[in-house]
């Protein structure tokens, strides 16, 4: 039997060919013109460079973003990403070769009678099967195991894609069906064909007359399938089909850091306000991250504030601001914004609760497999609320401490080098203007001025001096490094403190520099206008152990047993997970193990930033007391960390939950001095 090509066929007294044009171009006008539309909501973004480092960039997408690096995180919904990732890539050329013999330009028929095609063929068959699956398998485990993190995403949306997904594999199948079934074997182009010959097994006893229109009727449902969700993927969550490899190559590439108040404006000043207060206020990167999220909801997973019960997901600040922008900027132009005229972007569709509750841990970033950026939009926010008086009244007097006296406690900077009297024997030099030295110690706010901290900083001068370093503190001099100020949404004291510090670091020379806290850590290395060489101290006491310098010799307690808290600015900003760990085997007898959520997955202790000076009234429990009962679940009676904050919220939710003689928190520069 001679089969006639869809496209060639006639029908109402035109040729498929006719037909196949008209679809094509009333698609691609339509596709056009919602893109256009998405882009000038784009363009109103404030700028945000990002072509920075394009080597670097290109890894990335091919490693974070052809390889889905990121995917497998969760396992069995990655394998299944992967799988209907790969199968786009892989079924596109299927697709656009079908749309190509309908519109009479079969430009890949060569290719596919060359030897390319048998193997283009069994992979086509491969994936189109495992495409099916994947799809079945997603729409499943929606309807029957419902995984909480989709709370809040678009349900019928994600069914209906799956669906269409699924059409298209199954109407492909059908398509090749059914020329096996009329012509034989010989009629295909070659190659293991699993997927079609599955269909041939349903067609098994269809006559030959519907087996034509079956032939017909799924080439053309097919091409309407793929024009139909071409034009429906930038309508809502399905745009990360196309923006999520562009939102991936044009990532952050400075962990750590913060965007300034504005890109391009250096004196704040000349700016009219700070912060985000209307959509336009995002950078055109960020709106590119509300087209991207795939409502996933694995950020919200990994989210220490929501899994505490604090207001706050982040997949849903992303999933309101782009309804918001949709509703805001249509498809098609009106004299009003209908809804989003009406609201307040922060305040009304961002509480301020939700905006406070996060700890700029990092989580969500870390876990978002296509790099939406949260913290930044944050903080952003809450420098529109710092702006306009909305912040927590708690944060006024410390704001103030800080702008007055350069520490959140108002003490005075005389004060600033008091804890060095305890220190018998011991020379500490405080550097003065002029003064040179090999290492930079800079202690920062608690570490100078609170007990507990104090107890880490003398651990810390003990060690460089017995490691011989010649070392120096900033004393007096020293203002706080602004961290917590800055991520509080306090742009303007930040950049005062700055100022301040960076003119006392340029009077004096040194070579490198260390802290106590990771906190400071990250803004010195990160955030200040230089290129110094930081440290944390797990980091340099580490390398003097490495090489020799200092030596752990005596054992702790064989009964006991350690776990490791990864702090989130040592860790997931800045990526130091190996060091501590290092430190701490090399101490003898030391008995390790590491939490569930450990490394990149570590749990907040919800010390750091704002927390420290505001509590967020609805939330089921604390973070510390969430991960001190991690850190039981090991078996472990000591919990390290190597952060200040982190070391006192422990050390409350031990006390409160009456756990001091099961469990102990323990400073690593403590516990390492007190083994050499």
């Amino acid at each position: 039997m001679h089969l006639i090509q869809p496209a060639a066929e006639t029908l109402f007294g035109l040729r498929g060919l006719v037909y196949a044009w008209i679809i094509l171009v009333i698609s691609l006008a339509l596709f056009s013109y919602i893109i256009f539309r998405r882009y000038q909501m784009i363009r109103v973004g404030q700028n945000d460079p990002r072509l920075d480092s394009i080597g670097r960039r290109i890894w990335d997408l091919l490693s974070y973003g052809f390889m889905q690096k990121r995917q497998p995180r969760y396992l069995w919904a990655g394998i299944m990403h992967i799988m209907i990732f790969w199968g786009f890539i892989v079924l596109g050329l299927r697709s656009i070769d079908l749309v190509t013999e309908g519109l009479g330009l079969p430009i890949f028929r060569p290719l596919m009678e060359s030897g390319f095609g048998p193997v283009y063929n069994t992979l086509k068959d491969i994936f189109e099967l495992a495409v099916l699956i994947a799809c079945v398998w997603g729409i499943l485990r929606r309807a029957i195991v419902k995984p909480e993190r989709y709370k809040g995403s678009h349900q019928f949306e994600a069914y209906f894609v799956l669906c269409i997904i699924s059409f298209l594999m199954i109407t492909d199948m059908f398509y090749e069906a059914s020329v096996l079934r009329l012509m034989g074997p010989t009629s295909t182009a070659g190659g293991w064909l699993p997927a079609t010959q599955l269909a041939a097994r349903i067609l098994w006893d269809t006559g030959s007359g519907m087996l034509s229109s079956i032939h017909n009727w799924s080439y053309w449902l097919h091409i309407l399938a793929f024009f139909f969700f071409l034009n429906f993927l930038p309508l809502g969550k399905h745009f990360h089909i196309i923006t999520s490899l562009p939102n991936v190559f044009l990532r952050k590439q400075k962990k750590g850091s913060l965007k300034p108040a504005r890109w391009g404006v250096e004196d704040l000043e000349d700016l009219e306000y700070l912060g985000v207060e209307k959509f336009e206020d995002f950078t055109w990167k960020h709106i590119l991250d509300f087209f991207s999220c795939t409502e996933c909801g694995r950020c919200t997973d990994m989210c220490p504030a929501d899994a505490i019960g604090r207001p706050l997901s982040p997949k849903m600040i992303t999933i309101k601001l782009r309804d918001y922008g949709y509703d805001k900027f249509p498809l098609r132009k009106r004299g009003n914004n209908g809804e989003a005229d009406k609201q307040a972007i922060v305040g009304d569709l961002i509480k301020a609760d939700e905006i406070w509750s996060c700890t700029t841990c990092g989580s969500c970033e870390e876990e978002c497999p296509i790099f939406i950026e949260y913290i930044d939009k944050i903080v952003d926010m809450r420098r529109h609320l710092i702006e306009t008086s909305q912040n927590p009244k708690t944060f006024n007097q410390v704001l103030m401490h800080v702008e007055k006296t350069g520490n959140p406690f108002g003490k005075p900077a005389a004060k600033r080098s008091e804890w060095i009297d305890e220190i018998e024997d011991i020379p500490i030099k405080i550097l003065k203007e002029g003064d040179e030295v090999d290492l930079l110690y800079f202690v920062d706010s608690y570490g100078s001025y609170d007990p507990q901290v104090q107890a880490i900083s003398t651990a810390i001068v003990k060690g460089l001096h017995l490691a011989g370093i010649d070392f120096g503190i900033l004393g007096p001099r020293e203002k706080d490094t602004g961290h917590q100020v800055r991520r509080m949404g306090e742009e303007g004291l930040y950049q005062f403190l700055v100022e301040e510090n960076m003119e006392t670091l340029n009077s004096i020379r040194f070579n490198r520099i260390i802290t106590t806290d990771p906190h400071a850590f990250n803004t010195l290395k990160n955030d200040y206008p230089a290129s110094f060489q930081v440290s944390h101290y797990s980091q340099f006491f580490m390398s003097l152990i490495e090489k020799g310098d200092l030596k752990p010799t005596k054992p702790v307690m064989t009964e006991d047993i350690y776990t490791y808290h990864d702090p989130c600015y040592l860790g997931r900003h800045n990526e130091i997970y190996d060091g501590p760990r290092r430190l701490l085997r090399s101490i003898p007898n030391l008995n390790l193990v590491e939490m569930v959520r450990s490394r990149d997955r570590s749990f907040c202790c919800g010390g750091g930033d704002i927390i420290l000076w505001h509590e967020i009234e609805k939330e089921n429990m604390r973070m510390a007391d969430k991960r001190i009962q991690m850190a039981r679940d090991t078996g472990a009676n000591k919990i390290v960390t190597a952060c200040p904050f982190c070391l006192i919220h422990f050390e409350d939710a031990i006390k409160t939950g009456g756990l001091e003689d099961e469990m102990e928190v323990v400073d690593l520069m403590e516990l390492l001095m007190s083994t050499v």
